[in-house]
This record gives C-alpha cells, sequence and structure tokens, in this order.
C-alpha cells in the first residue's frame, strides 16, 4: 500500500488551482489563529474561564498541520485544530494554571 503525504509549503498533492486545496489549507491556518486569540479574549478573559493561550497554539496549530500533512484534507485539518484548541487550551491551564 502507497501512501503520500501531502507538503503545505510546495502544495503537492494539494490542489493548486486558484482558491484549491492549498489555498484552503493556507486560509485555515489563519482562522484557526483568528480562534485561539479570540477564544482567549472572550472565554479566558471576559468569561474567567481558564484558557491556556500557549497551549492553544501548540494544540491548534499542531493538530491542523499533522492532521492536514497526512490526510491532505483542509477541512479534516481544520476540525482537528478545532478540537486542539479546545483540548490543550483548556487542559493545559489546568494543568499548570490559567494565564
Amino acid at each position: 500500500m502507497v501512501y503520500h503525504l501531502c507538503n503545505p509549503m510546495t502544495c503537492q498533492n494539494f490542489g493548486m488551482e486558484f482558491f484549491g486545496g492549498c489555498t484552503f489549507f493556507w486560509l485555515g491556518g489563519v482562522i484557526i489563529f483568528f480562534l485561539i486569540v479570540f477564544a482567549r479574549k472572550y472565554l479566558g478573559e471576559e468569561a474567567s474561564l481558564p484558557f491556556s493561550f500557549p497551549g492553544a497554539l501548540i494544540g491548534g496549530f499542531g493538530t491542523y498541520v499533522v492532521v492536514g500533512i497526512f490526510t491532505c484534507s483542509y477541512k479534516l485539518a481544520l476540525v482537528g485544530g478545532i478540537a486542539g484548541i479546545a483540548i490543550l487550551g483548556f487542559f493545559l491551564s489546568n494543568l499548570f494554571g490559567g494565564e
């Protein structure tokens, strides 16, 4: 069985057309960043919930890139990134304390 990995830096095995898979993969990284920033502002500061900004960055971008490379799907990568934000953003704040 042959496995192929996708390379987001060179857009290998992603759709190379305008507004194709590679464009949406990079746009998803921007969406992940803004979700982390808004979660920190509104959940961490306004709602006083424990939220770890570094944990959310590691969890969000880490799972986003890994899932995107292995599945070649920007949709699954976005779902994985959001799950990484939720899991590590709250889990690490409970272990090490919020900001």
